[in-house]
């Protein structure tokens, strides 16, 4: 292998200072990489910062025909793109969980005053009259969600009545169409033979007048 030549090796020891040893070179760097990293703990890439991540291995990395390299930009990438549908998906959730909140949540002021036992004035209500009284409430919403529902059925099969019957005016308008082609066309079928008789019988006593006229003569 052309990489691993005795020489390329040596200068790669020399540099990490694995041969001859000197740790200082490599402790300094990862001192100068944590201030950096520290220096920067605010300004931490997300998954949606796509073109920021690749612009960074293509600063950190200088072969990018590599194939370790491009597999690195597509999984980043699908990441990425993992990424934001994630949190899409999750915004989503969270205003479905908002809205669901919000109907479970819905109050409503109890009418006692409606209820029979009230006659005015102040009145101190058992939690067995709210409990009746919220239930009506209930059953009274029960019946106009019912009632809702039923006139958004009548109203759909209203509809699908009406398409039905425009549907058997269209079908029979063109049964009738047909009935009338048919007709017209049996009435100049019949017209054309009563024309083709006649014209036959008049071949015929065309013939026949000369026979009669030659046989006085």
């Amino acid at each position: 292998n052309k990489v691993f030549k005795p020489p390329l090796i040596k200068r790669a020891f020399e540099a990490t200072r694995i041969h001859p040893p000197n740790p200082a070179v490599v402790l300094d760097k990862f001192a100068k990489e944590g201030s950096d990293s520290e220096a920067s703990s605010t300004s931490v890439l997300s998954g949606e910062d796509w073109l920021k991540l690749k612009s960074i291995v293509r600063q950190e990395v200088r072969d990018q025909s590599s194939k370790g390299v491009r597999k690195l930009q597509r999984s980043l990438h699908h990441l990425a793109a993992q990424n934001t549908l994630l949190h899409g998906e999750l915004k989503g959730l969270r205003q479905s969980l908002a809205i669901k909140k919000r109907r479970e949540t819905k109050s409503y002021t109890l009418q006692l005053e409606d209820h029979p036992e009230y006659h005015g004035g102040a009145i101190w209500w058992s939690p067995t009259s709210v409990k009746r009284v919220r239930d009506n409430k209930i059953q009274q919403q029960q019946q106009a969600e019912l009632e809702k529902l039923q006139k958004a059925e009548q109203a759909e099969a209203s509809k699908a009545a009406r398409n039905c019957e425009l549907q058997l005016k269209a079908a029979r308008r063109v049964e009738r169409e047909k009935g009338w082609e048919e007709t017209r066309k049996r009435k100049a079928e019949e017209k054309a033979e009563r024309e083709h008789r006649r014209s036959l019988r008049d071949a015929a006593k065309a013939i026949q007048l000369p026979q009669s006229v030659a046989v006085i003569a």
